[in-house]
């Protein structure tokens, strides 16, 4: 190879000094003085427990997750998050974000022992953790830890935090001589790992429903929605001077279902008159009506069918059908039921098995009629209206009607 080729293939040395800055200048800007043993700790996040700027739940909780660069090779002594509202970079001056703050309260999750100490330096803008006896990690991976109370910044937005570790209890490479070195956040000559992370607070999702008040009520026979026209008496509808006849169950029985929101529950009252024909009627029942035979009486007595949610509506007293305390209105033998089929209900004047029948003439009479039956909370069940008459061979004849109405009435 001849000189001149040589010469040629010579890289000048500003050649090299300016590669080898570039090279290295990386680590300059990004850490300050470069350190032979420090890292970046990797894995590192920071949880929050509210990311509203308005703190909705109050003071909240972060939880700080990290993995140290180089566990193994050293004690850790105290670790430093420090919050900013300029970036993540260690070594940049920090400012702390508007109206954010950090308490003197932490606890340890996972990955370290012993007894750390928290403290709030900087007018809360840092979070220190410290252990005097200090703490190897060697064998601990990730670090975790919660910062027990903090103060959101009051504007939306990304905000940061810089997570520091020190490997010395006090003097150089202690969270002491970063903290005194210079309050800003610059200093970078103390720690041993350090790691970046970007935060943000936002707007909350805020759901907006009504549940208005509701009832449904229905009255019906068979299904709801078939009204409750009832002929009550024999095939011919002729009631009986022997024993009273009285519509029950599903073919002949009269049924209202009640669903209410109410919070205090629902009454339902009972308006109407006795059968009554021109002039005539034939005597209202009452309350707890013991049939003998020949009596003249109409009445009902009411029970609970089918209880789908909630309690079962109570019955008024004089329409529970009890007699005297043993009988039913839901019983299994004695009556000549509507129609002549089959009986379902207790034997008349048997006591102690009879069931009983009420009409309130006067009450339901009045402007909002007697009551029936209640539930005190809400609820939704279907219920059993059994009507039931008899007569007197002197009862003068004639075609006999009634209008009854149930009434819902809900309190909210």
């Amino acid at each position: 190879m001849s000189f001149g080729q040589f010469k040629g293939r010579i890289i000048p040395a500003y050649v090299v000094i300016i590669m080898l800055f570039f090279a290295v200048a990386p680590v300059f800007l990004m850490h300050g003085t470069v350190h032979a043993v420090d890292g970046q700790v990797s894995s590192r996040s920071i949880q929050m427990d509210d990311s509203t700027t308005t703190s909705v739940t109050g003071p909240g909780k972060y939880l700080v997750t990290f993995t140290p660069f180089n566990a193994s090779a050293t004690t850790i002594y105290g670790i430093i998050v420090d919050f900013c509202s300029t970036d993540p970079i260690p070594g940049d001056a920090c400012t702390a974000p508007t109206g954010f703050s950090v308490t003197s309260s932490g606890t340890v999750v996972s990955g370290l022992t012993g007894t750390w100490v928290a403290a709030a330096p900087n007018s809360g803008r840092t979070f220190e953790y410290t252990d005097a006896s200090g703490n190897s990690l060697s064998s601990a991976g990730a670090v975790s830890f919660s910062i027990n109370t903090v103060t959101n910044p009051t504007t939306l937005g990304t905000f940061y935090a810089r997570i520091f570790t020190f490997n010395a209890n006090s003097g150089a490479g202690s969270a002491t001589a970063w903290l005194t070195g210079d309050p800003t956040g610059i200093d970078t000559t103390d720690d041993y790992d350090y790691g970046g992370i970007a935060l943000s607070t936002t707007q909350p999702i805020i759901v907006t429903s009504k549940v208005q008040e509701q009832i449904s009520f229905c009255v019906y026979i068979g299904t709801c929605g078939t009204a409750a026209n009832l002929l009550l008496g024999d095939s011919h509808d002729v009631l009986s001077t022997t024993a009273p006849t009285a519509a029950f169950g599903a073919t002949y029985g009269v049924y209202y279902s009640l669903s209410t929101n109410a919070s205090l529950g629902a009454v339902v009252y009972l308006k109407g008159s006795t059968l009554t024909s021109g002039s005539n009627t034939i005597p209202a029942a009452g309350s707890r009506f013991i049939y003998t035979a020949g009596g003249d009486f109409f009445g009902l007595c009411s029970y609970n069918s089918t209880l789908t949610v909630g309690s079962a509506p109570g019955v008024t007293t004089e329409y529970d059908g009890t007699g005297d305390g043993t009988g039913t209105c839901a019983a299994t033998s004695g009556y000549t039921t509507d129609d002549n089929t089959t009986a379902s209900l207790s034997a008349i004047g048997t006591s102690p098995n009879y069931t009983t029948f009420g009409l309130n003439a006067t009450n339901i009479a009045t402007t909002y009629g007697d009551e029936l039956a209640s539930i005190s909370a809400p609820g939704a069940s279907i219920n059993a209206v059994v009507l039931a008459a008899g007569v007197s061979v002197t009862q003068a004849s004639g075609i006999y009607t009634s209008t009854l109405q149930l009434i819902a009435t809900g309190t909210y």
